[in-house]
Parts: C-alpha cells; sequence; structure tokens
C-alpha cells in the first residue's frame, strides 16, 4: 500500500469560508435597482500571520497570495479583468488547508510544494456524494469527513484513521451517467459512456464539492431530498430555488462550486509528478468493483462562484498544461495525460451487456475527441487510453492572464505544482438577469454572456467529447447550466446548479441511461447499463 499521510485534523473553523477581500476595490457599476455596497475592507495579515506576496495581474486587479476568496467581483470592466479574478479565485481556493489559521490569514506556507498530499483549502468543503444521500436523508454536518464503509477500507487496506484525509472516489463520468444516485440528466452525451482513460493507462474520476452557504441553504431547506424541492416550487406557485450569492457585506463567499478531474498516477515516485497537486484516494477498480488504494494527479478544474453582482455565476475552468496539444498542432515531445503520437486502435471483447451497441466486440480508435464505445461498471472491460486534442486552442486574453500568474508563482513559490496549471477561459456577463421571484422552467435567461454565448469553452478532461457543439449551441457552461433543473423530470430551474438533480427521495427514481434498438415493429428496450459501487456510508 502507498504511504499515507498523517490526518490534517478538524480545519473547518467558524467563519473559514467567510473570509475577507483579496482583489482590488470593487467599482463596477450595478444594474438599476440594485443597492449600493460599501468596498470591501483591505486585507490584512494578523501579528500571527505570515505576510503574503501581493502582484499586479491587470489594471484593475490586484492578487494576494493567501487564502481569502474574493466574494464577488471587483472592478470588472474586461476580459483580463474577469480572467484574473478567475486566477484570484483558483490561487486562494487551492491555499494549504493546514496553513490556514482561524483568523483567516496564514502561516509560513510554501504553496503548492511539489509532492504535498495535504489538502487544500476547496477539497474541505462538502462533496455532493455526502450531502445527497441515496435514500434523500439528512447529510452529515458541515466539517464531517467523508467515511467510506468498511467493507471498502479493508479491501484496500486502508484504516479508518487513514482515510480521514483520503478521496473517495467512484464517478468516472463528468456527465454523471454513472453516478451511483443513478442521475443521468446533466448534459449531452448522458445516454452514451463518457469515462476518459489516460495516455498511461490509468483512469480519470471526478468529485464535486460546494461551499458553506451553499450547504447551508439547501440543508436548511431540505433540498437534499427531492421531494422537498418539488414541494419548494409547487407547481410555480411555491418559492424559486435561488443560491446565495457571494457579497463584501456581510462578506460570506455565497454559493461556490468545484468540479474536479483527478487522474490515477501508477508511479508517484517519478519525477514527472511533482509538476502536479497529487493526493491519495480510495477508488472503485471499473471491472471488479473492488476498493483499492492510489495516488490521483489534479488535472481538470471547474470553479463557478454566484455574486452579488454575477447572479447567474462566475464561469471558470483550469486544466494541467500537459493535459492534450491544440487539434491539428504538432504534440512535440511532451509527455501529454491524454494524447499519444504512437496511439493505435485497441479491440476489446466484452459481454453484450457493456457495449453501447449490445454486441461482443468493440474497438477503441485513435480519432481524438471520440467517446469510448463500452460502459464501465462489474465485469465491463478496464478503462484504456482516449485519444485528446484541444479543438479550441486557449483565447490570448486568458494567456495573457496564465504569463502574468506564472510568472507571479514562479518568481515567489519557485517549485510550486500550481505553476502547471492554466486558465482555459472565464464566462460572466456584463448585464447579469435577475434573480427570478416565482419559479421558472428551463432554459434560464442569461443576458451579456463576456465572451459570447455562441463560443465554445471546454476543459478537454470534462468536455472531452463535446467540446464544440453544434453550429447553433455552442458548447461551453452557459448552454449547459441553463437547462439545469431540479431532480426529476419536472425541468423547475434550479438556478444554474446541476447539483440539485442528485437528490432522491425514498425510493430513489430509476430513469434508464440508454434505449436499444429494437427489431422492426418490435418495441424499443430499455437498458440500465453498469453503475459504479457507491462507497461512502
Amino acid at each position: 500500500m502507498l504511504p499515507l499521510p498523517s490526518p490534517l485534523g478538524r480545519l473547518m473553523l467558524p467563519g473559514l469560508l467567510a473570509l475577507g477581500a483579496c482583489v482590488s476595490r470593487p467599482s463596477i457599476q450595478e444594474p438599476a435597482g440594485t443597492e449600493a455596497r460599501t468596498e470591501p475592507p483591505v486585507a490584512t495579515a494578523s501579528p500571527a500571520s505570515a505576510p503574503a506576496p501581493r502582484f499586479s495581474c491587470s489594471g484593475t486587479q490586484n492578487i494576494q497570495f493567501g487564502p481569502n476568496i474574493p466574494p464577488d467581483v471587483s472592478r470588472v470592466t474586461s476580459q483580463l479583468d474577469a480572467n484574473c479574478f478567475a486566477w484570484s479565485e483558483f490561487i486562494s481556493l487551492n491555499w494549504p488547508a493546514a496553513a490556514i489559521l482561524p483568523d483567516g490569514g496564514t502561516s509560513d506556507a510554501f504553496f503548492g510544494s511539489p509532492g504535498d498530499l495535504g489538502a487544500v483549502q476547496w477539497q474541505t468543503f462538502m462533496s455532493t456524494e455526502q450531502l445527497f444521500l441515496p435514500d434523500g436523508g439528512t447529510p452529515p454536518p458541515w466539517g464531517t469527513p467523508s467515511r467510506i464503509s468498511e467493507d471498502c477500507l479493508a479491501e484496500a487496506n486502508v484504516s479508518p484513521e487513514q482515510a480521514r484525509t483520503m478521496l473517495a472516489l467512484n464517478v468516472v463520468s463528468k456527465f454523471e451517467t454513472q453516478f451511483s444516485s443513478g442521475s443521468g440528466n446533466q448534459a449531452f452525451p448522458r445516454d452514451l459512456p463518457a469515462w476518459l482513460g489516460a495516455s498511461h493507462g490509468t483512469n480519470v474520476w471526478y468529485e464535486v464539492r460546494i461551499s458553506e452557504p451553499e450547504y447551508t441553504y439547501i440543508v436548511d431547506a431540505g433540498l437534499y431530498n427531492a421531494a422537498n424541492q418539488l414541494a419548494l416550487v409547487d407547481g410555480g406557485a411555491g418559492s424559486p430555488i435561488v443560491n446565495p450569492m457571494g457579497s463584501w457585506q456581510p462578506n460570506t463567499i455565497g454559493a461556490l462550486e468545484l468540479k474536479a478531474a483527478w487522474m490515477e498516477v501508477p508511479n508517484p515516485e517519478d519525477s514527472r509528478w511533482k509538476a502536479y497537486k497529487l493526493s491519495q484516494a480510495v477508488v472503485v477498480e471499473p471491472t471488479t468493483q473492488k476498493c483499492r488504494a492510489t495516488t490521483v494527479a489534479l488535472v481538470g478544474l471547474h470553479i463557478i462562484h454566484k455574486t452579488a453582482t454575477q447572479r447567474t455565476w462566475v464561469w471558470a475552468t483550469f486544466e494541467h498544461v500537459n493535459n492534450a496539444p491544440d487539434q491539428g498542432a504538432d504534440a512535440g515531445t511532451t509527455s501529454w495525460n491524454f494524447y499519444d503520437p504512437q496511439c493505435k486502435p485497441r479491440t476489446i471483447e466484452l459481454d453484450k451487456s457493456c457495449s453501447v451497441d449490445g454486441g461482443t466486440s468493440v474497438t477503441v480508435g485513435c480519432t481524438p475527441n471520440e467517446p469510448p464505445p463500452y460502459w464501465l461498471g462489474g465485469g465491463c472491460p478496464a478503462p484504456v487510453p482516449i485519444q485528446v486534442t484541444r479543438v479550441t486552442p486557449i483565447e490570448s486574453t486568458a494567456k495573457d492572464a496564465n504569463q502574468t500568474v506564472q510568472t507571479a508563482i514562479a518568481q515567489n513559490y519557485p517549485d510550486s505544482v500550481w505553476k502547471n496549471y492554466v486558465l482555459v477561459n472565464t464566462l460572466w456577463s456584463t448585464a447579469p438577469s435577475p434573480n427570478p421571484t416565482k419559479p421558472v422552467k428551463v432554459p434560464l435567461p442569461f443576458a451579456g454572456a463576456t465572451p459570447s454565448i455562441n463560443i465554445p469553452i471546454a476543459n478537454t478532461t470534462m468536455e472531452t467529447y463535446i467540446q464544440t457543439g453544434s453550429p447553433d449551441n455552442a458548447s461551453n457552461c452557459i448552454n449547459c447550466h441553463r437547462n439545469a433543473s431540479i431532480a426529476g423530470d419536472s425541468g423547475w430551474a434550479s438556478d444554474f446548479s446541476f447539483v440539485y438533480g442528485l437528490a432522491s427521495a425514498p425510493p430513489p427514481p430509476g430513469k434508464p441511461l440508454k434505449l436499444r434498438s429494437a427489431a422492426p415493429g418490435k418495441p424499443q428496450k430499455v437498458v440500465f447499463p453498469p453503475t459504479m459501487r457507491r462507497i461512502l456510508r
């Protein structure tokens, strides 16, 4: 078994998430009818805190290294400003959790030590696996560590104490086709397999975490239960779901959701992995459904944030610089995570219940960005490498922000793993739509989209197979999330958040994820594909 870190202990102290400013003062013009805001407090270090470096990212955005999550956008008037705000979020959310002091300051900590397996701040947030239980029951209190089942720990040869600092990963698809809850309502290709195999033959795992204000809103309203969600909207006569907004006053970060992509690392002692954020995890072997301990590397991260000035959320996505080359570009000599210049097609024999078309033989080819032709799950084949390229190159303004921030990281923390991550893009609004005052059906309106709603925005680890979308429906955050609804098929909007669709009510609703064509004149056959084992208690 891999060596395990010592327990972090309870780090989620009161007020940890309600942190001060780490960007410049806001002066963005408010929409009509919005109350004027007071200026945010200037971030200062307490006597017990170590002073953190600060640098200018754009004409209006100054970023301070440290754990203070910006609760709202500050003086964002351009795309570069928005990209710098996204980087400010990324830095604070990835600050070492063990270095965060009770007053919100930070001890003398290295930002992104190579080989550090400790949790960063966002990893102390609540996972949706803990929040939305299969029976729709009450979730554990905020700050409760994930509790992996005893049988799973025994299989992985991990003690309960060791498991307190490990990730529990069993989600193999960003699109939730194989979530243990059975939900399949997030996004295309929800009716097809969407797992991702790395070039070195290991799997990619996904997790979603939310901030404390959003957790509190969901728990207080009982929205972890699908029946309660439906009762809230009450056929349009009730109340809408409106997530809490981050604000300088009363200085709360509001609703934050993070979706992470973790790639298994077969040889963590290799120097290559000194460029990645590493964590230890218990995962479910897709074929055998047995648990095992492993090391994982962060390769992708979505950050979405609902704030007082961005009521339709700020949408940012980051990934590791070595994930995949641009489509059509020279791949060079980089050891890409998801691209192999020497790729060869693989033919796999399998049970017909595992394949998309009901066949007993499938081929995984080398054409980039093609969804795999079979499901993962008990008795099905293990993941194999998938060929990936970036269809839309990173936009020039994002490249400018990346260069500025990476230079600042390298100057202040020369060996930091975080200098190897890049912002793909940030989507925000110059004219945010107001919060609804009554329940509304999807799709939600989104005005003033910047960049244009017609521009594709894709993370190669999470939108791998839908990087462009159709000509009249570009693949980006808004075109997807504007269709987010509460659990079930009612179509009532859930404020751009797909996490509400994970809720169950006893008994959990079954939903077919795939339909196979039938012979002429015969009814279509409904097929439930294999599911991944749930490992949390």
